[in-house]
């Protein structure tokens, strides 16, 4: 016995160190695994949501239009991370199942046919019961998530409108208003989390009674026919947990995945959204544009049947500029949008150089249109990176000498930081004329052959928006510009004055014809003046009243 206690031990040793090398390869395959799998969802993730948002940068304003800011982000964000969460270890999970339950069934199948048939005919009720529930789910998932999306759109939209909450005091109010629709996802997720538990319960009902089944057949085998044993009854049982098991995983998991595709669906309509801007196949790409626009026999339309812009015609040319005057809602943002082609028109042709604007590849056309908007927007960064943001290669003394005829280089460099001073979200740090002349700036650095300017001084005291003007009658000079001024005082000198009402042209000539024809324009010249004439009135009164307040004793 002595001499084998040594053989014994070496034995015992090997085994020992053999269990230990299989823990360790065991252990550092899952590791691999985990990293490898950690990789490839990631990297998948990463190519779904910059494809989407490469999608989204080239769908058209129409889109912007029709789908909240909130909502569009939870396709980017939201939806994408549930796809990562199936990636992440759905994958190996269903693999490792199915080889589960397919060496399970080999294994039932020679140990005892019979048993193994009563045991396989369970399997159909699973698929039954998942197919039952799987549209249920499907809806209710998608009800979740497009809600996630409203509250998503409500907590974007009150940021960004905190200063107008607070201004009238409605904090309770969005704060009720968030609740209720917080309280609405949480509903509906319960919704969703009750269907899944059905799903789940309804699979361990029917495996109880698999067991059970198979436990009576057994038993009977064993007691009055004598063809199984207790231990051939308690392996069979053994491997059949083994089939129920994996059966219950991937019902778990394809309720897990029929969850997921919702967000899936939602992914998909989102890139198969085709914008309404379609570039042709081979876009002419003008390597001079002079500046000729016409507009002719124009109609558009947001939505069919509603014209917006009704039979218009412009025709502008370099050096001239053309202002488009009129009651707000007459169409003359929507105009001057379609020049670079943010959308199309209904009816009628908008022509750059005598080339149709569908012809002509968009950034090539769009990077010859200098634009100031009436809602100006600065991205986070420097104000030089806001500045140059029309042409990153732009030198730094081209940045200062366009903040100088856009009279903003006097305040840039006010602050410590110069013109590296960080603006905050959308130009928070900075006042709305210092945005508007930050928005100018970037305009001129461009040096576009086509000049559009939205209310461009609508934000500019009467100093700064005469210096300003002085800038632009430069900057004007060969170049084909677009004005919209509700100030009659910004568009006197203008070549042609377009004067719009409910979409269609009612008026045009220069500014002395117009305000002698007494019609929509000398009307609101009229309106205008009396609105001067009030304002200094009241300015006399107020100085007068602080005149007599300082000479009393």
């Amino acid at each position: 016995k002595a001499a084998k206690r040594p053989e014994a031990t070496r034995f015992l040793l090997l085994i020992g160190a053999v269990l230990v090398a299989l823990y360790l390869l065991q252990a550092l395959i899952n590791y691999t695994r985990a990293l490898l799998l950690l990789f490839v969802g990631n990297r998948i993730v990463f190519d779904i949501r910059q494809r989407i948002f490469r999608h989204i940068q080239r769908l058209s304003m129409r889109y912007f239009d029709q789908n909240s800011h909130g909502h569009i982000m939870a396709r980017v964000m939201y939806d994408v991370e549930a796809v990562q969460s199936v990636l992440s270890s759905g994958i190996v999970e269903i693999i490792s199942n199915i080889i589960t339950l397919l060496v399970a069934l080999v294994f039932l199948y020679v140990l005892n046919w019979r048993m193994a048939l009563v045991a396989t005919c369970v399997l159909p009720l699973y698929v039954i019961n998942f197919m039952m529930l799987k549209r249920r789910i499907r809806h209710a998932a998608s009800d979740a998530r497009e809600q996630y999306s409203l509250i998503y759109s409500i907590l974007s939209e009150d940021i960004s409108g905190i200063r107008v909450i607070k201004a009238f005091a409605r904090e309770q109010h969005e704060a009720r208003r968030f609740v209720r629709e917080v309280r609405e996802s949480i509903e509906l997720n319960i919704k969703v989390g009750r269907l899944r538990t059905q799903l789940s319960v309804n699979a361990n009902l029917l495996t109880s009674l698999a067991n059970v089944a198979i436990l009576g057949w057994g038993g009977y085998q064993i007691l009055y026919t004598g063809t199984l044993t207790m231990g051939g009854l308690i392996t069979f049982m053994g491997y059949q947990a083994r089939l129920y098991g994996p059966v219950i995983a991937l019902v778990r998991i394809n309720d897990v995945i029929n969850w997921v595709m919702a967000a899936v669906d939602r992914i998909f309509e989102t890139l198969d959204t085709t914008p309404d801007i379609q570039e042709r196949k081979n876009p002419i790409r003008l390597k001079r544009v002079q500046g000729y626009v016409d507009i002719e026999h124009v109609q558009f339309a947001y939505e069919p049947g509603e014209l917006v812009l009704d039979d218009i015609n412009i025709n502008a040319e370099p050096g001239k500029i053309t202002a488009l005057v009129g009651p707000s809602g007459s169409g003359k943002t929507t105009l001057v949008h379609l020049i670079p082609r943010f959308y199309d028109p209904t009816a009628g042709v908008i022509k750059l150089d005598g080339y149709d604007l569908r012809d002509l590849s968009l950034t090539n056309l769009r990077r010859n249109i200098g634009m100031v908007l009436q809602e100006n927007f600065l991205f986070m960064g420097t104000l030089r990176e806001n500045i140059k943001y029309g042409r990153p290669d732009a030198t730094d003394d081209e940045v200062v000498q366009a903040a100088i005829a856009a009279n903003a280089h006097e305040f840039i460099t006010e602050f410590p930081e110069g013109y590296e001073t960080r603006v905050g979200e959308r130009g928070t740090r900075l006042s709305g004329g210092q945005r508007q002349r930050i928005a100018i700036a970037r305009a001129l650095l461009c040096n576009p052959r086509i000049l559009i300017l939205d209310e461009a001084t609508s934000d500019l005291d009467s100093e700064s928006e005469a210096l300003i003007q002085q800038a632009l009658e430069y900057l004007m000079k060969g170049r084909t510009t677009f004005i919209i001024a509700h100030r009659l005082s910004t568009v006197m000198n203008a070549d042609e004055i377009v004067v719009l009402e409910r979409g269609k042209i009612v008026e045009r000539g220069t500014h002395g014809e117009l305000a002698a024809a007494g019609g929509l324009y000398s009307e609101l010249c009229e309106i205008q003046f009396r609105r001067a004439v009030r304002k200094m009135e009241e300015h006399t009164r107020k100085a007068n009243e602080s005149g007599q307040t300082s000479s009393q004793p």
